[in-house]
């Protein structure tokens, strides 16, 4: 189902906004549903990388378990020879 949602300009963005959309032959509907749903899909993934941060963060905090950085930078340097290592844990 779709819903109407109005959303208001000043003249000079809505000018911009009309620029773009006849440069790429669509439509402003087009340009602005397009400019939605990209900010939307890369807000949501920020918002999901934050929260997995967030609850990484509390296990690190109530377990006080870490993978040592000489380990990680062993993985690291084994990855750019070329080398298939698992991730350490």
């Amino acid at each position: 189902m779709s819903t109407t949602v109005g959303v208001k300009l000043d003249d000079e963005t809505r000018q911009r906004l009309k620029s773009v959309a006849d440069e790429l032959d669509r439509t402003p509907h087009w340009v602005i549903k397009t400019a939605l749903n990209e900010w939307l899909d890369r807000e949501e993934a920020a918002l999901k990388e934050r929260q997995d941060d967030e609850a990484r963060w509390a296990r690190y905090q109530d377990s006080g378990q870490a993978i040592p950085q000489a380990r990680v930078m062993q993985w690291l340097d084994a990855l750019a020879e070329g080398r298939s290592e698992p991730c350490p844990k």
